[in-house]
């Protein structure tokens, strides 16, 4: 009789008692309520359907093609102020300005002893000179290039097309004028030219300006000019093995859309390596440039571009420049590409097989695949309509789900909490579709009758000795 007046009291204790049994997180009704206290919304509460899986996966996203749109020609690689240029000119007959004597025949056949009209430092091959927009020339077995080689008499450097054989090929060689850099005032310096503008132009209208101006003075002069060294037409490539970027969304923008300032710089945490890539006549694209730059080391997942042109910067995942060739755009003079190594994760707490913070394996990570890696969900604590998922999403997102913005939102994210319930079989369909951004969170509340459980479980702990002693000492007699 004593036991069944009891029972009652005891229930009662125990549901009541649950509110100080320890738990991992809030409950599912208190989820609920706490998005909204006081009519202002602290955090919007989205049940997930078919409506709400469509909305987030039509978002656009960051495309260089689209951002950079104005660019999508190869540059013209024009000549710019402190280049440093090689010019070479030819003569059509000799006896001109640029031409030396006829050598003296001589009866053995042998070599002139009329030395060159061009200074020996200065005998080039036939070919232009190295450069940054020409063919670096091979060292010779001295180790000095070959336009540095003195060729004369047994020495003369393996499979090189020398000056005197171009000179018994065609009767004449090229003058050539000292390197030299553009002025301040943007032109070189041409013997019996004066100063020839230079900044701004192609070489092939440098090569005309010397031409028209040598017309009247050489005999049908051709001129040739090679940028050697240019500062200006080159991109600064940045490769960091890990580090971090930080975003802040602006309204009306999508993610990872900003402007200058707005995507702070990647914070390496390793050692970074800095390359001055320089542009061929014709542009180059960004992956050959990368190439150029001796690439990442870092996984193709967790690897990200960052493209900053003028005041205007873009960052994409290294897989999608890969895979959407319309991203692999052009690079300009000035460019800065910068490609950081950013590992991301996703947090699990709650009623899981496994609380921690997981990193992707892929770029693209599905809620499904993501309780998978947490071992899913508890039978024994879990409850199944409490599946949540936090994150912070662009205002233009939340508007676009029929959402009010929350009171909290700063910087053009806001709060937003998607709920599933996965007592429903087509739930487990949308979490196969639903997409897991780096640091959000996932959340399993526990079931109602987790905590009496645990109740119970905690008062067997303290009564279990009390009533197997009181038992044992009724048998004994004591």
């Amino acid at each position: 009789m004593n036991l069944i007046v009891l029972l009652p009291w005891l229930v009662v204790f125990a549901i009541g008692g649950c509110s100080w049994i320890p738990r991992a997180g809030p409950s599912t009704s208190e989820v609920l309520e706490q998005g909204q206290v006081g009519g202002e919304v602290l955090f919007d509460i989205v049940e997930v359907d078919d409506r709400v899986v469509a909305t987030l996966q039509a978002q656009p996203k960051e495309r260089l093609a689209v951002r950079f749109k104005q660019d999508a020609q190869p540059p013209e690689v024009k000549i710019a102020i402190g280049d440093t240029v090689s010019v070479l000119i030819w003569e059509s007959a000799a006896g001109g300005l640029f031409s030396e004597s006829p050598p003296a025949p001589t009866p053995s056949g042998g070599r002139s002893g009329v030395e060159p009209l061009t200074p020996e430092p200065l005998r080039p091959e036939l070919r232009p000179p190295a450069g940054e927009f020409a063919t670096p020339l091979p060292p010779t077995e001295t180790g000095r290039p070959q336009e540095q080689q003195r060729l004369g008499v047994g020495n003369p450097p393996p499979g090189s097309f020398s000056i005197e054989t171009a000179a018994a090929a065609t009767g004449r060689r090229a003058a050539v004028i000292p390197d030299q850099k553009v002025g301040a005032d943007g032109a070189i310096s041409v013997p019996y030219a004066g100063r020839v503008p230079a900044a701004g132009r192609l070489p092939e209208e440098v090569q005309q300006a010397i031409e028209a101006r040598l017309a009247e003075k050489a005999l049908g002069p051709q001129a040739l000019v090679i940028v050697k060294k240019s500062e200006a037409n080159a991109v600064t490539v940045l490769v960091s093995d890990a580090g971090e970027i930080s975003q802040r969304h602006n309204t009306g923008q999508t993610q990872n859309e900003t402007r200058s300032g707005d995507l702070t710089s990647p914070t390496p945490r390793a050692s970074a390596t800095v390359a001055k890539v320089p542009l061929p006549i014709g542009g180059e694209r960004l992956l050959q440039l990368i190439a150029a730059a001796g690439g990442t080391k870092a996984p193709v997942h967790e690897t990200f571009v960052r493209l900053s042109r003028g005041e205007v910067t873009a960052t994409i995942p290294m897989e999608q420049l890969v895979e959407d060739p319309t991203e692999n755009i052009y690079a300009q003079p000035g460019d800065a590409l910068t490609l950081v190594q950013v590992p991301q994760t996703f947090s699990v707490f709650g009623a899981t097989g496994r609380n921690a913070e997981i990193p992707f394996d892929a770029r693209n990570i599905t809620l499904g695949e993501a309780l998978a890696k947490a071992q899913g969900l508890r039978d024994d604590l879990a409850k199944p309509e409490g599946v949540f998922l936090f994150r912070y999403e662009p205002n233009s997102v939340v508007r676009a789900l029929d959402q009010p913005i929350s009171a909290t939102s700063r910087e053009g994210v806001s709060p937003v909490v998607y709920r599933f319930n996965l007592h429903d079989g087509k739930a487990y369909l949308l979490a196969q579709q639903f997409p897991v951004h780096d640091k959000d969170v996932i959340f399993v509340a526990n079931a109602p009758a987790a905590q009496i459980y645990k109740f119970f479980t905690a008062l067997n702990q303290v009564t279990g000795p009390v009533v197997t002693g009181i038992v044992t000492c009724h048998y004994a007699n004591c």
